[in-house]
């Protein structure tokens, strides 16, 4: 409590002021935070191709190569996506019921980290396979789509 009596109106300044004070840290951390969230693949082309696939046009070869695409690739990633999930949640279920810093937690967290490397490995091949089916000029186009849904904040494109 302050040692000298406030008014309303002071009391009430005071404290905006504080709040403005508190918050301006806040807000410049915000401002200085990276313009890529961790939940998002590192990069995601396949929905913008499917999105723009007649402007690419495609020819009939390429409908058919991507088309089979369609049907593996997003079941695999859909797969290892979830088992990471799951593999996170029961990390987090044995943090939160007391498992301490143990052989067992290690190997929780090292399989994480290994199950997100083979994630981001297979956007990585996705990528390589788009530009092995696309034409240059394309290509070319479909990371141009990419950027500019990026800066639409699109980013988080599965």
């Amino acid at each position: 409590m302050l040692a000298f009596p406030l008014s309303g109106f002071k009391r009430a300044t005071l404290f905006a002021s504080l709040a403005i004070g508190l918050a301006a840290p806040m807000s410049s951390a915000f401002a200085e935070a990276p313009a890529y969230n961790l939940g998002e693949p590192v990069v995601a082309l396949v929905p913008i191709i499917k999105q723009h696939e007649k402007a690419l046009k495609l020819d009939a070869k390429q409908q058919e190569e991507f088309a089979q695409w369609l049907k593996t690739a997003p079941v695999k990633r859909k797969a290892a996506e979830d088992k990471l999930a799951q593999t996170r949640l029961q990390l987090r279920d044995a943090l939160l019921n007391g498992m301490g810093d143990t052989p067992e937690r290690q190997a929780m967290i090292e399989d994480i980290g290994k199950q997100e490397a083979a994630l981001v490995a297979m956007r990585a091949g996705c990528v390589d396979r788009m530009r092995a089916l696309l034409n240059a000029e394309q290509f070319k186009e479909v990371v141009a789509l990419y950027k500019a849904s990026l800066h639409k904040g699109h980013g988080a494109a599965k």
